[in-house]
Formats: structure tokens, C-alpha cells, sequence
């Protein structure tokens, strides 16, 4: 398929560089595969040497029942038209969407309006996910990022609850049942294999359909930061623990697919996650709902 760049406006490169957690700086002051830029480095970025990172291990023996907490309610993920652009941000597979999505419920403090959604790995037969639970991580980890009230990502940054960011593993199975949503997506990925690439979206998948086999029934939640600089500490992480099942294919194309710049400087785009950070004084609550009053194919 050919590579197709649309000209993005400078308010969409913003918007972009923001919800990266990037801002203004140089895409080389950071990265991932670079002693210089690498995340050891970072400590001296924004807020990555805060007392609330993310990521974290849980350990659910030690998470506290999260009475608080409800079931989460979702709004247009089932629409196929709100993913925009797959695009290659130098960093990760990221997927722009369309205005309108969101998610609410007991535990959010408000509407959250989904902006986009991006994807953390390692090698095709080592675990990249950026989360773990009781030190175990898997393949893939999905990353479904949300503003508070639909607030610019600027914005969002500056609040300690700005962000509600929805984080779902994936785990390669020979096994797994295939989902077109997932063949679709991953095979899209050999198109944008440079940093700068995109690719027009127009009804091909929806992120429901993603999540289609997962049970969002439990959770857990604690707060946390941004995993890439500048690290602010401004989100509402919930992870899920069940993990999507994907077939070996879908895991070779995240890994195989893309680079951090350009094919000639050959710097393959793997070991993209940044390793998990001390929990500190924070609580992990967990939340499971009694029985399943959701059809699991409607997220």
C-alpha cells in the first residue's frame, strides 16, 4: 500500500506533540534506544523524577478494594469512523481520532473524551509491555488516552486529573480467535514505517471492535504520570488484567513493521516502553464488578 502523508495543519502537529507528552521539545532530547536519550536519562525531563510515575508493577495481593469505583461506561468506541490517522510518531503507532468518543463513571471525576490511542512493545519474543502485574508483563501494551471535559492536552497536563488513560495488554497466542479489527489495524503498519508517516483512516476498524474478547468487568486504578517526557503527573490510570489475545502474526507486525526514524538510519522500532517506576505512598485499588450486566461484545 503506499505511504500517504496529509499535510497536517501546525495546530495538529501541536496537538500531537502534546498528547505525546513531548511538548515543544527536540524529538531527540528523549528516546528509547539511545544511551544518551534513553530512559535512564530522563530524570532530569519535565516531572519524570516525580514521586507519582507511571509505569508500575501491581501487585494485587497489596491492592486495596476500591469501593469508589464502578463499572466504566463507553461512548462511540463501537464507531468506525472516529479512528482518523494511523500515524508514526518516531515514538509508537499512534491512532488519531475523530471528536466525540468518551468514557464516564463512578470513580472519573468527569466525562473523559477520548483523543487517540498508541501501542508500547519490545522484541517479537520478549515482553514490552510497560505495566506489569506481580512482576509479569506481556507483548504488547495498548494505551487509550482521554482528556477531562475534552481539554486541550495542554491543558489537561497542568490538572493532577487531566488524563484518564485506559491501558490494555496483549498477549500472543497461537490460539487466539482472529479478529479482523486486529489483522486490519497491524497490517496497516507496514505503510508507515518511517517516523512522519500516516495513513488516512476511513471506516476500516473501530476501537471497540479491538476490544471485542477483552472483560473490562475488573480493573485497577491508581494515579500516576505520562510514560513519556515530560512525565506529568496528571493521569488516571486503569489497567486491565485480563489481556487480548492476538495471533503471532499481529505481534510480528508491531515489532517488525516500523522504525524511529528512517529506513537508511535503520534504528527498528522495538523496546519502546520505559520500565517500571517505584510506587512510593500511592494506593492501587481494585475494582470487580459483582456479576457481568454487559454484553462483552459491546464495549
Amino acid at each position: 500500500m503506499e505511504n500517504v502523508s496529509p499535510p497536517w495543519k501546525p495546530a495538529t502537529h501541536i496537538l500531537l506533540l502534546l498528547l505525546l507528552g513531548g511538548s515543544y521539545v527536540n524529538c531527540e532530547e528523549w528516546c528509547y534506544d539511545k544511551p544518551s536519550c534513553g530512559p535512564n536519562t530522563w530524570s532530569s525531563l519535565g516531572q519524570c523524577n516525580g514521586a507519582k510515575q507511571s509505569p508500575i508493577n501491581i501487585e494485587t495481593k497489596k491492592a486495596m478494594p476500591g469501593t469508589h469505583l464502578g463499572p466504566i461506561d463507553f461512548i462511540g468506541y463501537e464507531d468506525r469512523m472516529r479512528p482518523q490517522a494511523l500515524v508514526n510518531t518516531g515514538h509508537y503507532a499512534e491512532i488519531e481520532m475523530r471528536s466525540g468518543a468518551a468514557i464516564f463513571g463512578r470513580g472519573l471525576p468527569a466525562t473523559y473524551y477520548l483523543k487517540s490511542f498508541h501501542f508500547h512493545w519490545d522484541k517479537n519474543n520478549s515482553p514490552g509491555s510497560e505495566h506489569a502485574v506481580n512482576s509479569k508483563r506481556y507483548d504488547i501494551e495498548l494505551h487509550i488516552v482521554h482528556t477531562k471535559n475534552n481539554m486541550s492536552a495542554e491543558e489537561a497536563r497542568k490538572d493532577p486529573e487531566g488524563f484518564a488513560v485506559l491501558a490494555f495488554f496483549l498477549k500472543k497466542d497461537n490460539y487466539a480467535p482472529k479478529m479482523n479489527a486486529w489483522k486490519t489495524l497491524s497490517g496497516f503498519l507496514e505503510s508507515i514505517p518511517e517516523k512522519g508517516n500516516s495513513l488516512p483512516l476511513r471506516g476500516d476498524f473501530s476501537l471497540g471492535g479491538l476490544l471485542k474478547t477483552v472483560d473490562v468487568s475488573n480493573y485497577y486504578r491508581y494515579h500516576g504520570s505520562l510514560t513519556t517526557p515530560p512525565c506529568s503527573e496528571s493521569v488516571i490510570w486503569t489497567v486491565f488484567p485480563d489481556p487480548i489475545e492476538v495471533t503471532p502474526k499481529v505481534v510480528k507486525w508491531f515489532t517488525q513493521s516500523l522504525y524511529f526514524t528512517t529506513r537508511k538510519e535503520g534504528r527498528k522500532m522495538q523496546k519502546n516502553f520505559r520500565p517500571v517506576q517505584p510506587l512510593k505512598n500511592r494506593k492501587v485499588f481494585y475494582f470487580k464488578e459483582s456479576k457481568y450486566p454487559r454484553d462483552q461484545t459491546s464495549v
